[in-house]
């Protein structure tokens, strides 16, 4: 510590910087005092909203439900601290008109003011899901009436976004299952026509038809056999009747050969075809069903869709009520300024005396008998005073007369500075 190692030497560096510690703590006091008075007083009001659970649980409604309540909430956040939201509010009630701030400047501030946290169970298990109960409003300002009016301003527009936010997303949500309904009703109905029409003209070669058929080509077979039984018959008995007979019946049993011959041939070429044709129909039958399972389910959404909107119109879904609004704050969140005019006093004590002990560090003078004997480990065998001449004693006088009247000319200064700024803000 250089010089200072004993309390005597503390005492006479304090006595040798008394005005400069004097000066140090009473410029540190007085600018604290400025600093604190110049520290605006913040307000913060508070309101509450919670979140009631539903009285009538639907489990098909809520499972069209599209978001939860948490993220619900977030997204009303989000539109509560949108900007054109916020100046909406800012032209309203008129903030920030004394300021010169910009709009954007105005609206980063009323953002940053206003907070809305979530509430959830402290005592939910570690993992567990933290359901959203309620949520918190704090506004903070300058003026505690202000903060009050913000604070009930953002819990009933958040109450107004939820409800029309909730009768919305019901009311899209069934216009969205009867529009989809109405168009798969519609393709349905195409369906059935194209089947219809396919069934008209390709009803040979289905499986009914097919049967049909082949039943027929069975008895054409046969009659095509007997035929030509018939026609042997008739070239056997040939010698026994007149040749113009046998060749007409020759000519019409012929006749009738190529008849059935050319239905066998038709038949078989449908038979032929029928696999093609039963694929088709397939595929058409399966879309059919496959449209019919989707106007199914569709159906099944729109009804729960219609009942979610009947429950919201009854207010019986997850709804968001005022449980406290905001009141005038009395005392102030920002720090006290009693507490800061002693902080810094205590800073200014510290730095006068941090100064002095700098300027002894500074100057290593060896001032006494004791400091002698300490750095040069000698024995002095006399120590001669100093001997102040009347010219030392009037210069000492006249700076400390100087240092005087400065403090005590700023004095009316710095009173006239707090009695201004006391006008306007009084000490808590």
């Amino acid at each position: 510590m250089g010089q200072i190692q004993s309390l005597g030497d503390f005492l006479s560096m304090l006595r040798r910087r008394f005005w400069l510690i004097c000066v140090v703590i009473f410029l540190g006091t007085l600018g604290s005092v400025f600093y604190a008075l110049g520290q605006k007083k913040i307000y913060q009001a508070t309101a509450v909203a919670q979140i009631e659970a539903p009285t009538i649980v639907d489990a098909g409604a809520r499972a069209g439900a599209s978001t939860s309540i948490e993220q619900r909430l977030r997204l009303l956040e989000q539109q509560l601290m949108a900007r054109d939201n916020l100046i909406l509010m800012i032209r309203k009630y008129g903030l920030y008109a004394d300021t010169p701030m910009s709009q954007n400047q105005k609206v980063n501030t009323l953002r940053s003011s206003a907070q809305l946290t979530q509430i959830t169970d402290p005592n939910a298990g570690w993992g567990a899901s933290r359901t959203p109960t309620g949520m918190l409003i704090s506004v903070s300002d300058t003026e505690p009436e202000v903060a009050a009016l913000l604070a009930n301003d953002f819990l009933h527009a958040l109450l107004d976004l939820n409800n029309r936010r909730q009768s919305a997303a019901a009311s899209e949500q069934l216009s969205f299952f009867q529009a989809e309904q109405e168009e798969v009703e519609a393709e349905i109905m195409a369906l059935e026509q194209r089947i219809a029409a396919f069934k008209e003209q390709n009803g040979p070669y289905l499986p009914a038809g097919i049967t049909a058929q082949r039943a027929e080509l069975t008895e054409l077979r046969s009659t095509l056999l007997a035929l030509d039984q018939n026609l042997i018959e008739l070239e056997a008995s040939g010698t026994r009747q007149r040749a113009t007979v046998i060749q007409r019946q020759r000519g019409l049993i012929n006749e009738q050969q190529d008849l059935i011959r050319s239905r066998i041939a038709e038949i078989e070429e449908g038979i032929a075809r029928a696999p093609e044709v039963e694929r088709q129909f397939n595929l058409l039958e399966r879309a059919q069903d496959q449209l019919k399972a989707q106007f199914t389910a569709i159906t099944t959404r729109a009804t729960s869709a219609e009942m979610s909107q009947a429950l919201e119109s009854q207010n019986q879904f997850e709804r968001i009520e005022i449980l406290e609004t905001a009141l005038i704050p009395e005392t102030p969140i920002s720090g006290s300024r009693k507490k800061i005019v002693m902080a810094g006093g205590m800073a200014s004590v510290l730095l006068g005396l941090g100064l002095a002990f700098l300027l002894e560090l500074l100057r290593p003078v060896i001032r006494t008998r004791e400091h002698l004997e300490r750095y040069l480990d000698v024995k002095a065998v006399v120590a001669i005073p100093r001997i102040n001449t009347p010219q030392d004693g009037q210069r000492k006088k006249r700076l400390r007369a100087a240092l005087l009247v400065g403090l005590l000319a700023a004095v009316p200064l710095a009173y006239g500075a707090l009695s201004a700024l006391l006008q306007r803000r009084s000490l808590p």
